[in-house]
């Protein structure tokens, strides 16, 4: 059985599709290792936990959103075809335009920090490798 889902990619507009309910599909699609997110109480994220680091896409709840991921419903523990009004809320939820400063912003503090981390680690390693080579001259 074929389900409507909302596709999510990085750095492209929402789209609907439709795809096996079947989670090995799903997992196929968007990788072995998923995790969800409730939204409500009928819809629920489905994202790759092992998404590339270099695939900001949406920020949900306060959390950067790596990778591509789906949105799908759930009735009675089962996935579902979305329901219109589901779809008009998430795609407008999700909208690109939305999330793309926001994106942006995080993506810039986070490569910031991360470059930081970089540069102190580096420092550290250079000032072992010294105090080393003085031991073993010495």
């Amino acid at each position: 059985m074929k389900i409507k889902v909302l596709l999510v990619m990085p750095g492209k507009e929402v789209q609907i599709i439709k795809i096996p309910a079947s989670m090995k599909f799903i997992k196929s699609f968007i990788g072995e290792e998923l995790y969800r997110i409730k939204l409500n109480e009928n819809n629920v994220l489905i994202a790759n936990y092992n998404a590339n680091i270099n695939e900001f896409n949406r920020i949900v709840k306060g959390n950067i959103i790596l990778g591509t991921f789906i949105i799908v419903s759930i009735k009675n523990k089962f996935r579902v075809s979305m329901k219109k009004k589901d779809i008009r809320k998430f795609t407008n939820m999700f909208k690109l335009k939305k999330h793309q400063k926001k994106v942006e912003i995080f993506k810039e503090e986070y490569l910031e920090e991360y470059y930081s981390n970089q540069k102190i680690m580096k420092q550290k390693n250079a000032e072992k490798n010294r105090r080393e080579i003085l031991n073993i001259a010495a």
